[in-house]
């Protein structure tokens, strides 16, 4: 049974990634954890009492409905509620990093610029925090069956195959075919690149000439090819990141027109 973890604000990008996850693992033993997050503005102890148990009964009172809602949708999925008052970055993060769940997905929509990816976002934040492989659905994007995974990797061995697990775990789920994405520089050759465990699995490869903007580069690229899902592997200090500055999939993040999986080094 795969165990999977759906942030939700009751939103329609919240609920929209819900539905991708339902979706994608259909038919599958699965269980869900559907955690909402609440705060509480700043001002006098008393006030902060009681707009504490407004924000706690109004929380508890959506995700009632939406539990029920969901178990008479899909009652072969179990599902598991948690309201917390907290940050929910922070506290999405740990649940990421105890181990409990293959996946967390969760809904986004576009930022402007790297200051919001970094200040203002949810999904920025349980990315660069968490150790648990992260998807990414935008708004309104709905789950195609029978589809492509693209796979960007540049000039260096595919990481180890701990880290590109839940990738393959994926694609036996889904039935998807794997297609690896080479992104070089004009002054790199043209090379072979170990691929380890994916080696077996992989339908096609393609190579592309950076321009030097790695997501307006991707983003062209998926628009002529044919894959529902994009991989990346976040590194510290991986090539991606070195050659063409700042984090290359946070910016993703908010700039895919299709579900982003990020997997952690």
């Amino acid at each position: 049974m795969k165990h999977i973890l759906v942030p939700v604000d009751f939103s329609d990008i919240s609920m929209n990634a819900l539905k991708y996850a339902l979706d994608m693992f259909k038919g599958k033993p699965l269980a869900v954890t559907l955690a909402h997050f609440y705060g509480t503005p700043k001002g006098g102890a008393f006030m902060m009492k009681n707009i504490d148990r407004i924000l706690e009964k109004e929380a508890q009172e959506s995700m009632n409905a939406l539990i029920k809602q969901m178990e008479e949708a899909h009652s072969e999925v179990s599902f598991i509620s948690k309201t917390v008052q907290a940050d929910a970055s922070s506290t999405i993060c740990d649940m990421g990093n105890s181990g409990k769940y293959d996946y967390i997905i969760m809904g986004t929509k576009g930022a402007s610029g790297l200051k919001e990816v970094f200040m203002g976002s949810v999904a920025g934040g349980v990315i660069a925090g968490t150790s648990a492989p992260v998807m990414v659905v935008p708004a309104n994007y709905e789950f195609k069956a029978a589809s492509e995974v693209l796979m960007t990797i540049g000039k260096e061995p595919v990481v180890d195959d701990s880290v590109i697990e839940p990738l393959i775990e994926l694609l036996k789920i889904t039935g998807d075919q794997l297609k690896i994405l080479h992104v070089v520089n004009k002054s790199d050759k043209v090379m072979e690149v170990p691929l380890g465990k994916l080696k077996s699995l992989v339908s096609e490869e393609d190579y592309i000439i950076g321009s030097g903007d790695l997501n307006k580069d991707l983003n062209s690229y998926i628009i002529k090819d044919d894959a529902q899902l994009l991989c990346m592997v976040r590194t510290k200090k991986g090539f991606f990141n070195r050659i063409f500055g700042g984090s290359a999939t946070l910016k993703q993040t908010f700039n895919s027109t299709i579900p982003l999986l990020i997997l952690h080094e």
